[in-house]
């Protein structure tokens, strides 16, 4: 009999009950993993090479594989000791937004199509406008990450930029190219972008850094200014709140008060650090975030929520119509003064709906428990910070200001502080990240974990202090 592709009620009970049992018990295992799997390379590549079936499987067969072969060849992102990039492990609540989201199916691009789900996204995207008081004609989408929403922002400023004719001529006619600025600490999606865009990288201008690794708004100016002489058309400042590396904030007031002077688009990535936000103590940093003309943020860092959540504010919601809006006939587009159809805001047509984890989110915790958890984590990064800086072995690279530590081994080269890196990785100590800080390679720390410990920090230093000591006996590791 060929298997129906609609469960029966009591199957979906099973379903949910093997689903809740698994979760469960992962919580209660996932510390005493190795943080980076021993992988199976042949039961993976069996999983390349499985012909397609013609019969199906089980619920049970499926969960039992899921133990068996996934689950032991996967990367444990909730393990306290994984700190390589900023991805967080994901709150209690978005397992279950994702399988209602899933099951309801909406197609979140007319509200005709999801009218719970538009009206949710509308009141998150409104949540974010007061977070960083933007104006109330500001609009704003939800999105894949923060590359999409970087990429979504830039778009809009690129024809801004160029008004009527962005649409019939695009950068065909235009004979002074335009130019887009960013810091040299800034992520590479804003480059990404430039290039789908048909900017180009010739055209991207990055800016050196500070001591700090924010970028210099005096050198800024004299590039803008240079350009301008030389014939070029300067038309975006991309700011971060919370390079990808260390953490830094560019400083956002300056920036803004340049940009608007110099009728320049300001985007603020904040993709990284802008939700930290929340915290009370964070909030004098970030708050000037709300002076851009657009801001991406990312749900699934600082909100902790599951991958895809990211976010794109933008101070005038018409710009983004301007953009993205394109009505054709096979869509009904019912105009209602309740609802917005989001596929006149962002490039999608079918988008899921990615609104109720982030609503579920804050609604289940409330911002003073995210604003603890912020907390928490800004204070494991110092504790790093204050270890590493009585460390006579050890080296911090850029004071912590965030929740990223950039720890270096002292008298090891370059490729013996990656090996000491590649070791802690592959003896399943801990997973920590690489990085580029003002010429040196490094090891990085960004504390996204909601169950990382003081004692994780304590293990982890040590353990590093005992690979660079291992790592000293080959005289290839000798810093040169």
């Amino acid at each position: 009999m060929v298997k129906k592709l609609l469960f029966d009620p009591e199957t979906l009970r099973r379903a949910g009950r093997l689903l809740g049992e698994f979760l469960a018990t992962y919580e209660a295992d996932v510390t005493h993993r190795s943080v980076f799997p021993t992988i199976d390379r042949d039961a993976l590549r069996m999983i390349r090479r499985e012909p397609l079936p013609e019969e199906g499987r089980t619920i049970e067969e499926l969960f039992q594989e899921f133990r068996d072969l996934i689950v032991p060849n996967s990367t444990h992102v909730a393990h306290p000791c994984f700190l390589p990039y900023v991805l967080p492990s994901p709150n209690g609540i978005c397992a279950f937004a994702e399988a209602l989201a899933s099951a309801l199916n909406q197609n979140c691009n007319l509200w005709t199509l999801s009218p719970a789900a538009n009206a949710i996204e509308q009141r998150v995207i409104s949540w974010f406008h007061e977070l960083f008081s933007f104006p109330p004609e500001s609009g704003g989408i939800i999105t894949s990450g923060g590359s999409m929403a970087n990429l979504t922002a830039l778009a809009i400023a690129r024809d801004t930029c160029l008004g009527d004719a962005a649409r019939t001529e695009g950068l065909q006619r235009k004979t002074a190219p335009l130019v887009l600025y960013t810091s040299q600490e800034a992520h590479n999606s804003v480059d990404k972008g430039a290039v789908i865009l048909g900017i180009g990288l010739n055209h991207v201008r990055r800016i050196p850094c500070d001591s700090r690794c924010r970028m210099r708004v005096d050198l800024l100016k004299e590039t803008v200014f240079r350009d301008r002489r030389d014939g070029f058309t300067p038309f975006c400042v991309v700011g971060s709140a919370g390079t990808v590396t260390t953490g830094a904030i560019d400083p956002l007031d300056d920036l803004a008060d340049f940009c608007g002077e110099e009728r320049l688009w300001l985007h603020v990535d904040g993709a990284y650090g802008a939700l930290a936000v929340l915290s009370d103590r964070v909030r004098p940093h970030l708050a000037p975030a709300g002076r851009a003309d657009s801001l991406s943020l990312d749900p699934h860092k600082f909100l902790f929520t599951s991958l895809e959540a990211g976010c794109v504010l933008v101070r005038d919601a018409e710009a983004m119509r301007s953009t993205y809006s394109f009505v054709p006939s096979y869509l009904s587009m019912v105009s209602d003064p309740d609802f917005l159809d989001y596929a006149e805001y962002g490039p999608q047509l079918s988008r899921s709906f990615k609104a109720l984890k982030v609503w579920w989110s804050l609604r289940a915790y409330g911002r003073k428990a995210y604003a603890e958890a912020i907390d928490r984590l800004f204070d494991l990064a110092a504790y790093m910070g204050e270890r590493i800086e009585v460390e006579p072995e050890l080296e911090l690279l850029v004071p912590v200001t965030f929740n990223a530590v950039c720890v270096r081994c002292r008298k090891l080269s370059d490729a013996g502080n990656a090996n000491v890196l590649a070791r802690l990785v592959s003896d399943g100590t801990a997973f920590l990240g690489r990085a580029q800080v003002k010429g040196w390679f490094c090891l990085r720390a960004c504390f996204m974990n909601l169950r990382t410990t003081r004692e994780d920090v304590d293990h982890i230093v040590e353990q590093i202090i005992r690979l660079r000591r291992e790592e000293l006996k080959s005289p290839e590791a000798f810093e040169k």
